[in-house]
């Protein structure tokens, strides 16, 4: 028998059973992806866009794939060599057959220019490697029945076959020259139909005129707190849909069963009074209203579903279902928050994120509107006039307009107030994924949601973020509200930031210009640009830096004040529309005119090659900077001191793409500007520091001397450690595994301690011991993540505040002042409906019996403020003129 044989199954005579073969794959496909990547960068592009790691048939060409990814993410090369030293630092270069195997497949590549293609054929194989596994669990769903539900399994069965077809191809975009004809098309029918409707018809004239009908597609959030009417205006808009226009509808229900709402239903259109329907205390009339109504209602196509813990998945089969059989038009879920995943997930606001996600995909897919029916929080309650607002949907909160969010396309930070005034989209951001690594993602939006009383988070590191008590924060145990946070609460931060996609290269002796001015220049306005220093290997970086711009420096002695200043004058006269080269350089950046505590890292530093980055920060830490060694020459001090807390701001995200840590502390004198001084501690960050960077000049002979007392040291583990709560996992892990605390002490050969464990938190290295040792995915996640527990040193009040919120497809997360926080669930929404009524609240209100949709967010078309009537008796709101 050949090998051919063996590995692809034996010729039909041979009597070999189809599903003995090997699954689809091609191996060759594969190689060269990987091959293609690893030659070209254009490649990576055109391959991630087509496949994930997932797709390989091989588990090493899918680790392969997954180090080149994060290379690529990272800004860096992703070579035979680079993709080698990634794999060795993992402890995986031996799974994937040693670094001779990255060569080879780089010499098994044909060209790079058709990785594309390659990557189409494993995408291929593995959608046809997913079909046989469908359909094998599909054959032992139909001999495994035992008496079961056979239209659940009819379901589930579709579900398998649909998570099959369910990925596309992300190049799904046209050129315009496709578009514009369908276009044009929907304009003249429009124009056909005058004012008649597009979409589903909610049955509120004023509404239906603002919107023009449900659409296709639509997510919308009708949102009140509990007793307003929610759910009775969801069955309102189904009547309208199913009842008055014959619009095939659903109700998902999980807060009511399947006959409160029928029999809500009944109220409304037969107009006799609900509570009468409950007790069945009604007379000869209403009987006969109620046998009229039934003959009109059973043949409406109206489906109601209220089965109890119901999964998306189930949903989305169900409606499929439907959209198949009946041409559904409209889905309405009641309501949102009662939703449950049955899965382990890190918080109960992502849960309701991803189900908000989850709809939105829905709706798009069947080309249907979905109602997502929500309750606020107590925001309303708190407010004099209890009105709702768009903030009290979420339940994550809300951050000030001058918040800084870390963008993945540049490197550099911008304002949530920035993005809203620009009206900026689809911003490339980094957000944690379910690993806890950092990963790019984009920012669709940002929204104002009103002024509200907000506070000053302060972390030990320094750091700090102005936000809403409701706003969440990233804790051991999840996503958590900033009111439920603590003075010792500690928070992830990043201790590393990826690459930028963009790297833009200056010449060198620009960079160390611009480092010595920020320190020690003086550029204010109608002054010569001028730096000062009395380091002379500085004043010689300068003076040749000064050559990029054509400028000769004038050295001026100062021998009382014990310093030399350059002056840099123009190469040329000033004339009217003429600048000094170096001034018209800074006020490209928006420094030119600011004094010292107003200096700043520009944006375009950034996004600076990490070698010119390191420059960067070697000549800047010359000017301001200081190294020194503790007199007993067993350690020291790396610090960097400006009265600029956002060029210390800067400095320390800059560090960060070097993996170092820093610590900002603020130092305040009687009649002084506050000082703020930079602190890199701990021996690991500074060894970094000292290896990777440097300083440059006479602080730099310190800085040797200092990094090798750093070398010949072993960090201390106890600096980088996790929050302690861990030793609950651990504990429930060991009474799983059946372990005592005994057994488990010695395997990891430290001395038994009795009820010592979880006293303190455990570092890093060694949670990555215990992991390994119980071997349990969710510890080494812990021990091997992007992010380092500061902790919470102080919240105060501020007072109030105008406040934003952004929305970050898939992750919902993203780096808000160097700290994770979370963002709200409105994101998916096309509408947000919010329902008010002011006699829930005040009894003897003058607007009794009336209450207020309030469109707050209409993604493409105006907002308004639509009033309605409440006829609470026959549960159902209706026109005011009706």
């Amino acid at each position: 028998m050949s090998i051919d044989e063996l590995e692809y199954g034996m010729p039909p005579e041979t009597g070999r059973r189809e599903f003995d073969r090997t699954p689809p794959q091609d191996l060759e496909a594969e190689r060269s992806v990987l091959g293609g990547m690893m030659i070209s960068k254009d490649a990576i592009a055109d391959v991630i866009e087509q496949i994930r790691g997932t797709d390989f048939y091989r588990p090493a060409h899918e680790v392969i794939y997954d180090s080149i990814l994060d290379l690529y993410g990272r800004g860096e090369p992703a070579d035979a060599i680079t993709v080698a030293d990634e794999l060795t630092k993992r402890g995986e270069i031996g799974r994937i057959g040693g670094a001779p195997y990255l060569h080879t497949l780089i010499a098994s590549v044909p060209t790079a220019a058709n990785a594309g293609y390659y990557a189409r054929i494993v995408r291929e194989r593995s959608i046809l490697r997913k079909l046989v596994e469908a359909g094998t669990r599909i054959v032992q769903l139909g001999y495994g029945t035992e008496g079961g539900d056979v239209d659940e399994l009819v379901n589930n069965a579709q579900a398998e076959v649909y998570a099959v077809t369910e990925r596309r191809s992300s190049e799904d975009y046209l050129p315009l020259a496709e578009i514009i004809g369908g276009t044009v098309d929907e304009i003249e029918a429009a124009g056909h139909r005058g004012e008649g409707m597009i979409g589903v018809p909610t049955g509120f004239s004023d509404l239906d005129r603002l919107t023009n009908g449900l659409h296709p597609g639509q997510m919308v959030v009708l949102a009140a707190r509990p007793a307003i009417g929610k759910s009775t205006l969801g069955i309102d808009i189904v009547r309208s849909a199913s009842i008055k226009h014959n619009m095939t509808s659903v109700v998902f229900s999980l807060e009511m069963s399947r006959n409160e709402i029928t029999m809500r239903l009944l109220s409304a259109e037969a107009r006799v009074h609900l509570q009468k329907l409950r007790t069945g205390q009604m007379g000869e009339d209403d009987w006969a209203k109620i046998a009229q109504t039934m003959g009109k209602i059973s043949g409406a196509p109206l489906f109601i579903d209220d089965s109890p813990n119901m999964s998306l998945m189930e949903i989305r089969a169900k409606c499929r279902r439907l959209k198949q059989r009946h041409d559904l038009k409209l889905v309405v879920i009641d309501y949102l928050q009662l939703m449950t995943s049955g899965k382990r997930v890190e918080s109960r606001q992502q849960e309701v994120s991803e189900f908000s996600r989850a709809l939105k995909l829905l709706a798009k897919e069947l080309e249907v509107p979905v109602i997502a029916i929500s309750q606020l929080n107590r925001g309303p309650e708190q407010r004099t006039d209890k009105k709702p607002q768009m903030s009290d949907l979420r339940e994550s909160g809300c951050l000030t307009e001058d918040t800084r969010i870390l963008r993945a396309d540049t490197g550099a930070e911008t304002t949530l107030g920035e993005l809203y005034a620009l009206r900026a989209t689809d911003v490339p951001v980094w957000a944690l994924d379910e690993r806890l690594q950092y990963v790019r993602r984009h920012l669709t939006h940002v929204f104002p949601t009103g002024t509200r009383p907000a506070f000053r988070l302060r972390l030990a590191s320094g750091k700090e973020v102005t936000a809403t008590s409701n706003h969440p924060f990233l804790t051991y145990e999840g996503w958590t509200p900033l009111a439920e946070l603590r003075v010792g609460s500690r928070l992830g931060v990043p201790r590393h930031v990826p690459g930028p996609e963009m790297s833009v290269e200056w010449d060198d002796r620009k960079v160390v210009m611009l480092a010595h001015l920020l320190g020690d220049g003086s550029f204010v306005r109608r002054q010569p640009v001028r730096y000062a220093s009395v380091d002379e290997a500085n004043l010689s970086a300068v003076a040749q830096a000064a050559d990029a711009f054509g400028i000769t420096p004038v050295r001026d002695e100062y021998a009382s004040a014990r310093v030399t200043t350059l002056r840099l004058p123009a190469p040329y006269r000033l004339t009217h529309g003429k600048r000094n080269p170096i001034a018209a350089w800074l006020d490209d950046f928006g420094l030119f005119g600011a004094r010292s505590h107003e200096k700043f890292v520009p944006a375009t530093v950034f996004h600076l090659p990490k070698r010119q980055i390191a420059l960067f920060i070697r000549h800047l830490w010359a000017t301001d900077g200081s190294v020194t060694v503790t007199k007993g020459g067993q350690g020291g001090r790396i610090s960097y001191a400006s009265t600029s807390r956002e060029l210390i701001d800067g400095l320390s995200r800059l560090l960060l793409r070097f993996g170092i840590s820093t610590r900002i502390r603020t130092v305040r004198k009687s009649g002084c500007r506050d000082g703020y001084t930079l602190d890199i501690s701990g021996v690991d960050d500074q060894r970094r520091f000292l290896q990777e960077i440097g300083v440059h000049g006479a602080r730099g002979e310190q800085a040797q001397r200092l990094l090798e007392i750093v070398r010949a040291k072993s960090g201390n583990p106890n600096v980088d450690t996790v929050p302690r709560q861990v030793w609950e996992d651990v504990r429930q892990i060991l009474i799983e595994r059946g372990m005592t605390h005994r057994e488990f002490a010695a395997a990891m050969g430290t001395q038994f301690g009795g009820s010592s464990m979880g006293k303190p938190a455990p570092s890093r290295q060694r949670l990555g011991r215990i992991a390994e040792l119980l071997q349990d995915d969710d510890l080494e996640i812990m021990a091997v993540n992007d992010l380092l527990w500061d902790t919470v040193v102080a919240i105060e009040p501020v007072g109030e505040r105008q406040v934003f919120d952004a929305t970050v497809v898939g992750t919902h997360n993203f780096i808000a002042n160097g700290i994770a926080v979370h963002n709200s669930i409105e994101q998916d929404a096309d509408m947000v409906i919010l329902l008010h009524r002011e006699d829930a609240y005040e009894k003897e209100s003058p607007r009794a019996g009336e209450a207020d949709l309030i469109v707050a967010k209409h993604r493409n078309g105006p907002t308004d403020t639509i009033t309605v009537a409440f006829q609470g008796h026959f549960s159902r709101f209706v026109d005011m003129q009706a």
